[in-house]
């Protein structure tokens, strides 16, 4: 039991490291590319620690839920894992719109593949960190 409470606290901190900086790298990803990015890479990082923190608050109770049902029907699959990571962002996209006041709106294809490829990103590792994998002796 322990020894699962702690493949989810690294896996949950590293899948929201790392849809943190897939959020980052759209956010800052073609000015990245071409050179021109003014900042620092201590701004990047402060960017990717505030993106994961976000991303932790809000997904906590669904990744807490997902977790549990996956430990009690043995869940190895990284198309589980993928598919709630993207259905939790899914959630956030839609949470983030239903929140907003005026008329600037997150409702566009580039802000929806954002999430939606954090959320992967997310999934796969949780998948990769936290998941027992099958040896070939287990077989």
């Amino acid at each position: 039991m322990l020894v699962a409470l702690i493949r989810f606290v690294f896996g949950f901190v590293a899948a929201v490291l790392a849809a943190g900086a897939v959020q980052v790298a759209f956010v800052a990803g073609g000015d990245l590319l071409r050179g021109t990015y003014a900042g620092s890479l201590d701004s990047l990082g402060l960017l990717v620690l505030l993106a994961a923190t976000q991303s932790a608050v809000f997904s906590a109770p669904f990744a807490i839920l997902a977790a549990m049902f996956a430990g009690w029907r043995p869940t190895r699959s990284v198309l589980y894992f993928v598919t709630i990571g993207l259905v939790i962002a899914t959630a956030g996209f839609f949470a983030q719109y239903a929140g907003e006041a005026g008329p600037a709106t997150i409702l566009n294809r580039y802000a929806l593949a954002a999430y939606l490829a954090s959320g992967f990103a997310g999934g796969l590792t949780y998948w990769y960190v936290a998941v027992p994998k099958k040896r070939a002796s287990d077989a």
